[in-house]
C-alpha cells in the first residue's frame, strides 16, 4: 500500500466530491426554481421526514461492516452477505413505519404519498453504505464517487425533464429514487468483482455484529435527534412554506460541511499514529489542524454575512425571503460544525468515543428542548438559533474530551492572526460595491495577502500533510 495511491486516492476522491456537489447544487437551482418557497418545503419534508428513518435503521452496521472487513484475514464474503441482509430488513422495516407515521402528520396528500414512493428511494442508498467499507479497503473510494456522479446526473436529468412536463413532487421524489437506484447497481456491480458475495442468514453472526455496533447505533441516534430533527419539527408546527426557507439555507450549510471532513479525513492518521506514542508530534498536528480551520472559518463567516442575500438567489432564484437571515446564523454553526469534525476524528485517534457518547447526548436533550420551544414561536429563526447553540455545545465537550484524553488543549492564538487579516477585507467589502462574485474573490485575495504578511499559514504542515501520507492501524476499537 504506497503513500502515492493513497494520496492519488485521496485527490481523486476530494476532486469527485466538489464535481458532485456542484451537480446537486445544481439541481437544486432547478427545484426551487421551479417548486417556489411551498413546493421545495414540502420536497425537503419528505427527504428529511424519510431520511430520519432510513438514518436511524442503521444501527451503526456502516461502521461495523467497514471495520469488520478491514481485519487481517476477514471473510469478505459472509461479512457482506449477512450484514447486506440485516441491513435490508431493519431499513425497510424502518422506513415503512416512518412513512405510515407520516400520515398522521399534518402533511398535503401528495406528500404522504411521496413518503411511500420514498421509502424506494431511500432503501436504494442503505444499500449502496453497505458497500463503501469494500471501496475504502482496496483504496477505490474515488469509483464509488464516480457513481455518485452518475447519480446526480441522472437525478438532475430527470429533474428537468420532469420540470419540462410541468410535474408535482411525487415525480421529483420518483426521480431521486431511479437515480439512487442507478447509484447503487453501478456500485453492487463494481463491489461484487472485488468480492463476490450473496445474501447470508446466520443469526450467530447477526447477534455478533449487533453487540458490536450498538453503541455506535446509539451514537448515531443522539446526531440524529439533534442534526435532524430540527426540520421534522418545523414542518409540524409551521407551513410548508418556512420549511422551505429553512431548508435552502440548510442545503447550503450541508454542501459547506462536505469539505472539513475530507480535511479532518486526511489529518485523523496522523493523530492516530503519534497519539500515545509521541504526544509532542500528535500536539503539532493538532494544534496547526485548529490553525489551518480557524483561517478558513473566519473568511468563510464574513464572505456569507455579506453576500448571504446573492448566494440565496444563485442556488434558489428569487423568493424565499428570510432565508438569507436564517443562512446568515447558520454559517456560524457551519464553523462549529468544522471544528467539531476536527476534533471529533481526533475522539477516534484517541479510542475516546464512548465518552463523547455524553456529548452527543446533551447535545440530543438540549436540541430536543430549543426546538419545541423556539421553533412554534420563531419558526426557522428558532430552528437556526438552536441549531448553533447544540454544534456548540458538542464542539465543546469534543473539545474537553480529547483535552483530558490527552492532556493537551489547542491554543486559539490563530484565530486572532486570522481576524486580524479579515480587517482589510472587511473594509473592501464595505466600501467597495462591485458585482458580489468579482467581490468575495478580491476581498478573499486580499485576506489571503494579509495571512502570509502576518506569517499565519502554516506551510510547512500542509506540504507534509500531502507529501509523506502513510497508512496507519485505526485504534483498538476501529480494527
Amino acid at each position: 500500500m504506497s503513500v502515492q495511491k493513497i494520496f492519488l486516492n485521496t485527490i481523486l476522491q476530494s476532486v469527485g466530491k466538489v464535481i458532485s456537489v456542484a451537480i446537486g447544487l445544481g439541481t437544486i437551482a432547478f427545484l426551487t426554481r421551479f417548486l417556489g418557497d411551498e413546493g421545495f418545503g414540502e420536497y425537503t419534508t419528505v427527504i428529511a421526514f424519510m431520511g430520519f428513518f432510513g438514518i436511524l435503521a442503521d444501527l451503526g452496521l456502516y461502521l461495523v461492516t467497514t471495520q469488520e472487513i478491514s481485519r487481517e484475514g476477514a471473510d469478505e464474503s459472509k461479512i457482506l452477505g449477512n450484514v447486506f441482509f440485516l441491513r435490508f430488513l431493519t431499513v425497510v422495516t424502518m422506513l415503512v413505519i416512518g412513512a405510515v407515521l407520516a400520515l398522521f402528520f399534518p402533511y398535503s396528500a401528495e406528500v404522504k404519498q411521496s413518503m411511500f414512493l420514498a421509502i424506494v428511494a431511500f432503501a436504494f442508498v442503505s444499500g449502496t453504505q453497505v458497500l463503501v467499507g469494500v471501496f475504502q479497503k482496496h483504496l477505490i473510494f474515488y469509483k464509488l464517487i464516480g457513481s455518485e456522479i452518475i447519480q446526480r446526473l441522472v437525478n438532475l436529468g430527470l429533474v428537468v425533464l420532469f420540470i419540462k412536463q410541468d410535474l408535482g413532487i411525487l415525480h421529483f421524489i420518483l426521480a431521486l429514487a431511479v437515480s439512487n437506484g442507478v447509484h447503487f447497481f453501478i456500485s453492487m456491480s463494481m463491489a461484487q468483482r472485488i468480492t463476490p458475495f450473496t445474501l447470508q442468514l446466520d443469526f450467530a453472526f447477526w447477534k455478533n455484529i449487533l453487540a458490536k455496533s450498538w453503541p455506535l447505533g446509539f451514537s448515531v441516534v443522539l446526531n440524529l435527534i439533534y442534526f435532524r430533527a430540527d426540520t421534522l419539527i418545523l414542518s409540524y408546527f409551521k407551513p410548508p412554506t418556512d420549511v422551505g426557507v429553512y431548508g435552502l439555507s440548510y442545503k447550503i450549510l450541508e454542501v459547506l460541511m462536505a469539505f472539513p471532513a475530507m480535511f479532518a479525513g486526511l489529518i485523523m492518521p496522523f493523530l492516530a499514529r503519534y497519539a500515545f506514542k509521541e504526544w509532542s508530534r500528535y500536539k503539532k498536528y493538532l494544534q496547526n489542524s485548529l490553525n489551518a480551520m480557524f483561517l478558513v472559518i473566519v473568511p468563510m463567516i464574513i464572505v456569507t454575512l455579506f453576500f448571504a442575500r446573492p448566494i440565496i438567489n444563485l442556488v434558489g432564484g428569487d423568493g424565499f425571503v428570510g432565508a438569507d437571515k436564517v443562512l446568515q446564523i447558520l454559517i456560524f454553526a457551519t464553523a462549529l460544525i468544522y471544528l467539531g469534525n476536527l476534533f471529533g476524528y481526533t475522539v477516534v485517534a484517541l479510542n475516546a468515543q464512548k465518552k463523547m457518547l455524553w456529548g452527543y447526548g446533551a447535545g440530543a436533550v438540549v436540541g430536543l428542548l430549543l426546538y419545541f420551544v423556539l421553533i412554534p414561536r420563531f419558526s426557522y429563526f428558532g430552528a437556526a438559533f438552536a441549531t448553533l447553540a447544540v454544534e456548540l455545545i458538542v464542539f465543546i465537550f469534543a473539545y474537553l474530551v480529547t483535552g483530558r484524553a490527552s492532556n493537551f488543549y489547542p491554543s486559539i492564538s490563530a484565530l486572532f492572526k486570522a481576524l486580524l487579516a479579515a480587517i482589510p477585507m472587511v473594509g473592501f467589502f464595505y466600501y467597495v460595491q462591485t458585482q458580489w462574485v468579482a467581490e468575495a474573490l478580491s476581498g478573499l485575495a486580499i485576506y489571503t495577502i494579509f495571512l502570509f504578511i502576518l506569517k499565519a499559514v502554516p506551510r510547512d504542515f500542509i506540504s507534509e500533510v500531502i507529501k509523506k501520507r502513510e497508512p496507519v492501524a485505526l485504534p483498538s476499537s476501529f480494527e
